[in-house]
């Protein structure tokens, strides 16, 4: 098809000017309307949930993420790798994300503190 037209434009000039008008005015519509730059809300850090989670508790942690807005919610689930398989980037509701980030954190302090707490030393086990 390219070849047609460039033989075409090649044997009359009135089609050649009409292309070379059509083939300019494409682009530089398509570039007008891409250049313009979009202005992006500032970003804010994500709040301290642990803070939150040790000064008002689970329950209060649920209440207090549900009044935060969606971004903010995110933005928490973000920073704190809560989604690394992006299960959550399609939810649009504030309960749903917020009751993610409470499981989310329930299960890593859950895991966090079985650690601490072990019911024997190692001089009990050696001992035995």
């Amino acid at each position: 098809m390219v070849e047609l037209l460039a033989e075409e434009s090649a044997k009359n000039p009135e089609f050649a000017q009409r292309l070379d008008d059509l083939m300019t005015a494409l682009p530089s519509s398509k570039r007008a309307a891409a250049s313009k730059p979009q202005e992006k809300a500032p970003k804010r850090p994500a709040p301290d949930v642990h803070a939150e989670w040790q000064a008002r508790g689970e329950a209060g942690v649920r209440v207090w993420l549900r009044e935060q807005p969606v971004s903010d919610l995110r933005a928490i689930i973000q920073a704190q790798d809560l989604d690394p398989t992006r299960r959550t980037a399609k939810w649009r509701e504030a309960e749903k994300l917020a009751g993610y980030i409470v499981d989310g954190l329930r299960a890593r302090l859950a895991r966090g503190s079985s650690f601490m707490a072990t019911g024997r030393t190692e001089e009990q086990e050696k001992a035995e």
